[in-house]
């Protein structure tokens, strides 16, 4: 496997050992202190990654069995920005085996063996990027909501190394919550214990400068940026087998279980940083989410997003 280190490209034999040197709390393995400004919240350890390959299969289902929407054609370039496990990239290196696929993460997690035309690189996005401009046919973004406090720019360094005519496309779930009628629940209910670990989940988040509800705010963002031609779609991400289609039922089910895996991680680090929450109230709410999950019927949006680099004057 490949790894790239503050500009350096490297192999695994010989780079630096600190971003190996990961950081442990609550019973679970994060990524290393060496990227000080790099406050990603979630783990990076077996579990979580199981937790990130489930979500990468939901977002296939919603996508009917595709990886972008975007309408590429012959990409030779390739940037997956937090590639987290890398199997996005390797899904989309292995179909497009004329492009050269680079992901992207703070955490070396990834596999050793991946397709020759893809490799990774240990990075943070939040700093300069240090490609060349106008090198990328292709960037994607993919459940990246909490993980940067600037995302202008962010946005900024994806379109300066997008070719022109080149696209950028951003996938992530909504941090807002819908009953099953279509009635968004925007304020914490006591009897509907999932209202209030979402609000609060929000508000902590905003406090430490990570904001989790982009979604809806993306399409603006990438226009500022400069893209064009930019296409915003939402699909329904259920929790819990209750739709009648059958397609959003097996989505449903996959949602439960993904949302369950997800409760304690995002808590256990935002409450306490962001509300200066125990942990024993931080478990609590949880546990009491964790039961209600099993009756209820709410539903997110997915959210897809993609916008095209003007071609030069």
């Amino acid at each position: 496997m490949q790894l790239r280190l503050s500009g350096l490209s490297t192999t695994t034999t010989s780079i630096s050992p600190s971003v190996f040197e990961f950081t442990y709390a609550n019973g679970r393995r994060y990524h290393s202190d060496r990227f000080s400004r790099a406050q990603y919240f979630m783990p990076n350890d077996e579990g979580e990654q199981k937790r990130l390959d489930l979500c990468h299969h939901m977002f296939l289902q919603l996508l009917g069995g595709k990886l972008y929407s975007a309408p590429l054609q012959n990409p030779q370039r390739v940037l997956d920005v937090g590639t987290g496990t890398g199997i996005w990239a390797i899904e989309f290196a292995d179909e497009n085996p004329q492009a050269e696929v680079i992901g992207t993460d703070i955490s070396p997690i990834q596999p050793h063996w991946v397709p020759p035309n893809s490799k990774f690189e240990v990075d943070d996005m939040e700093e300069e990027w240090t490609y060349d401009n106008d090198c990328f046919d292709f960037i994607h973004m993919r459940s990246l909501s909490g993980s940067f406090s600037d995302w202008e720019f962010v946005l900024r360094n994806a379109y300066d190394k997008t070719k022109p005519g080149g696209f950028l496309e951003f996938q992530d779930y909504g941090c807002e919550l819908f009953y099953s009628n279509g009635a968004p629940l925007t304020t914490p209910d006591p009897e509907r214990p999932f209202t209030c670990w979402l609000y609060y989940l929000v508000q902590a988040a905003e406090k430490l400068q990570r904001p989790l509800v982009m979604g809806r705010r993306m399409k603006e963002l990438m226009e500022k940026a400069g893209f064009v031609d930019v296409v915003e779609s939402t699909a329904i991400w259920p929790i819990g087998p209750w739709p009648k289609d059958k397609r959003l039922k097996e989505v449903g089910k996959w949602g439960l279980l993904g949302c369950n895996d997800s409760l304690y991680p995002f808590a256990e680090y935002l409450f306490p940083k962001g509300l200066g929450w125990s942990l024993e109230e931080t478990h609590k709410l949880c546990d009491e989410v964790k039961r209600e999950l099993v009756k209820s019927k709410y539903y997110f949006h997915a959210w897809f997003v993609y916008g095209r680099k003007p071609e030069k004057a």
